[in-house]
């Protein structure tokens, strides 16, 4: 129990409920400093993610060629597929081609991700 006088101007923490003196900058009792809920909440997503995944679930390394990495678009590709391939091949008494829909899957989600580096195509910030 907390034995020090308490300021009649306190407030009390918006986490865990603990009164705390007016110029409190964290809560004794949990983790919350101030700003804490407005880096909870969800940043906005550029709209072309979605497409990207789309298209890297249509063909690997296309959403990563539309979001501006086009080297590593076409390593993806033009590596990435034949390899897969091939040890699907070669695994495929082990269920090695359930290595194919994962890699498309991973590809897809890493292009769904990652930045877009086109200029002009960045996500509108909250005002």
């Amino acid at each position: 129990m907390n034995t020090e006088p308490l300021q009649e101007t306190g407030f009390h923490c918006p986490l865990c409920g603990e009164l705390l003196p007016s110029n409190a900058t964290e809560c004794t009792k949990c983790d919350w400093v101030p700003g804490y809920q407005e880096a909870q909440k969800p940043q906005p997503r550029n709209p072309h993610d979605l497409l990207a995944a789309v298209l890297s679930l249509a063909l690997p390394g296309a959403g990563h060629y539309f979001k501006g990495y086009r080297l590593m678009g076409w390593l993806l590709l033009l590596v990435g597929v034949p390899v897969v391939v091939v040890f699907a091949f070669a695994f495929t008494m082990f269920f090695g081609w359930f290595l194919v829909p994962t890699y498309w899957g991973a590809v897809a989600a890493d292009a769904y991700i990652r930045k877009d580096l086109r200029p002009g195509f960045l996500p509108a910030q909250p005002a």
